[in-house]
């Protein structure tokens, strides 16, 4: 537990209110680590939390560590002083979130944030392990504080930095980089929680790991990955499933000689690649990429992506195809999945978000012809998610009929909704229904779902005013009671959101909070808990909470487009397909059955 000590900073006190009079203190098996007390205040209450910053969880990747898995930090040396953010990882060319000044290669750390009251159990507080998004590429966990959560919830909440981009998912499919670093930065930091989170009140068999977008789909890659039996009991999953077309790649062995390229290396050789790029300084790097987007975006931007890839050890599987295969056969990722407690849930306008990459000054006069629609949208989704196969000229015309507002197909306004609602279903919406499917439907633990639709007074990512629902990213807000770096996320200092959306905010709290103590969002009851109760997910009922001003209970949640996608229009293809080249990727009829996974698939 946390011991305190009297001495100079009582002077501190008395010029900063933020600071206690004592001096927080944790004596662990690494060594002491003195951390800092900060006052909150959320709806008029005011709380105490003691934050311990920066701490290192894993030696500094660089030099002969770079594309390395991470490596324990180990015991310090003296006391850890623990009262600052580490630097957080070098971000990329994409969305300039965090001034390069506060980015560096070593910046594998951790943030811990410890309520001062008595734990919900005498084993100690559960604790909740956020993993930050940003598409594998940018986000730091100092960008979320977590002192309103622990403190409104009564729970520990750990935040981390993880390594993004090219230093962080490098695989050119042999030993010197094998990829997938970014995936087990975090797995290293949950192991260090295990090991740890005692000495400060915490109980490691009460670990909850959350995420939102790319961080979500950490949190589902998690909890596939069963080595991490003893690290967490269950997940929450905000805006991001894993079965995420086009997210995964066999390698990045293109876009590593596309990094070199652009640095003037010789691409011919691999050895020389890899030289080039483990040698650079993280300027040269940082340089390159920049001045190549500037000069050419769009297309550049799709060479420089780079994304978890299927290394045969952390993802051994395309995920897609791994829940395809666990409908006809046992699957030891599928079955350590459906041991964890599952919470899942979606945004109401999911695809507002990905209208950014249409490019438009303001979204709020976006147009979208017909022609667009059918010559150029529709068949980018069907390259997403069919990859190199070749789409049969039905399976077009159906998604098209599909994706069109029948009472007005023509109208530019009406076609922008409608290519907002096929971006959410693809990437978003159906992959979240078919992962609580999978889950749901041969657990012996609980599963639920959650579909988020307020429109907040503030967006995350720019959303244009004519959509009616959160965009991607809006609950964060308030799952962390609004103690996020707006101005770094948004460009806007000292926010203070309506008196709704503080409700809302206390409630989702509860939510989540709640799930991390019990594994039910409903209990403990108190106050800040809806009077409506959340239902477990099922296959058969398909319930779940719409969570808006006032919360409700729906069920069928993108019932309907799954099926779409999943079913009738996988089955049209499959049977063109079997017409014309006799057997179908994904093997007989037989194994497209509901056998196991719940989707029909």
């Amino acid at each position: 537990m946390a011991k305190y000590f009297p001495g100079i900073f009582i002077l501190l006190c008395l010029v900063n209110p933020f600071l206690s009079a004592e001096v927080p203190s944790v004596t662990t098996a690494l060594g002491t680590i003195t951390g800092e007390t900060k006052r909150v205040i959320f709806q008029k209450k005011t709380y105490d939390v003691d934050r311990y910053l920066g701490i290192p969880y894993a030696r500094p990747p660089t030099g002969e560590l770079r594309f390395k898995k991470p490596q324990p930090y180990g015991p310090f040396v003296e006391a850890y002083s623990a009262t600052k953010f580490g630097l957080s990882c070098l971000q990329s060319f994409l969305i300039p979130i965090l001034p390069a000044e506060n980015t560096s290669e070593d910046c594998l750390f951790l943030n811990i944030y410890v309520p001062r009251q008595e734990p919900d159990q005498p084993s100690g507080h559960a604790i909740m392990f956020f993993i930050h998004g940003g598409a594998f590429l940018m986000g730091s966990g100092k960008i979320y504080d977590g002192g309103v959560l622990s403190s409104v919830g009564n729970v520990i909440v750990v935040t981390i930095n993880y390594r993004l981009g090219l230093l962080g998912f490098l695989d050119i499919d042999n030993e010197k980089s094998s990829g997938n670093f970014g995936l087990f930065d975090q797995r290293l930091a949950l192991q260090w929680v295990n090991e740890n989170i005692g000495a400060f009140g915490g109980d490691k068999d009460r670990v909850t790991i959350f995420g939102e977008s790319a961080g979500s789909v950490s949190v589902s890659l998690q909890m596939m990955f069963p080595q991490n039996e003893e690290l967490f009991r269950s997940g929450i999953s905000e805006s991001g499933a894993i079965m995420l077309p086009g997210l995964y790649q066999e390698n990045n062995i293109e876009v590593a000689k596309y990094h070199a390229e652009i640095m003037n290396c010789n691409v011919e050789d691999m050895d020389e690649v890899f030289s080039c790029l483990h040698s650079a300084t993280p300027e040269i790097i940082n340089k390159a990429v920049s001045d190549a987007v500037a000069s050419d975006s769009m297309t550049t931007i799709v060479k420089l992506r780079i994304v978890p890839t299927i290394d045969g050890e952390f993802i051994k599987t395309n995920p897609a195809d791994l829940f395809r295969k666990a409908v006809a056969e046992d699957c030891e990722e599928i079955n350590f999945f459906r041991t964890r407690k599952l919470m899942n849930g979606v945004n109401g306008k999911e695809g507002a978000m990905l209208l950014l990459s249409l490019g438009p000054d303001n979204l709020d006069e976006l147009e979208i012809t017909r022609e667009q629609m059918n010559t150029l949208q529709i068949p980018g989704a069907l390259a997403l998610v069919y990859g190199q196969r070749t789409v049969p000229e039905v399976v077009k015309q159906l998604l098209i009929a599909e994706y069109t507002d029948w009472k007005n197909p023509d109208d530019p306004k009406t076609i922008r909704e409608e290519l907002m609602r096929l971006f959410g279903d693809i990437n978003f919406n159906v992959p979240a229904i078919e992962m609580s499917r999978i889950h749901s439907n041969a657990s012996d633990v609980d599963s639920y779902l959650y579909n988020f639709v307020p429109v907040l007074d503030k967006h995350i990512f720019p959303a244009p005013n004519w959509i009616n629902m959160s965009n991607h990213g809006d609950e964060l807000g308030p799952v962390f009671g609004y103690n996020i770096d707006f101005e770094a996320l948004l460009n806007i200092s000292d926010y203070t959101p309506p008196e709704w959306e503080l409700k809302l905010s206390e409630r989702m709290m509860a939510y989540w909070t709640n799930f991390a103590k019990t594994g039910d969002p409903n209990k403990p009851v108190s106050d800040a808990v809806s009077s409506v109760v959340w239902p477990k997910y099922d296959v058969t009922s398909q319930s779940y909470i719409k969570i808006d001003r006032e919360d409700s209970v729906g069920q069928y949640l993108f019932a309907r487009e799954t099926d779409f996608w999943k079913n009738s229009l996988s089955a049209v293809f499959d049977a063109t397909e079997h017409v014309q080249t006799i057997t179908s990727q994904y093997g007989s009829k037989d194994e497209q059955t509901c056998e196991k996974d719940g989707t029909c698939g």
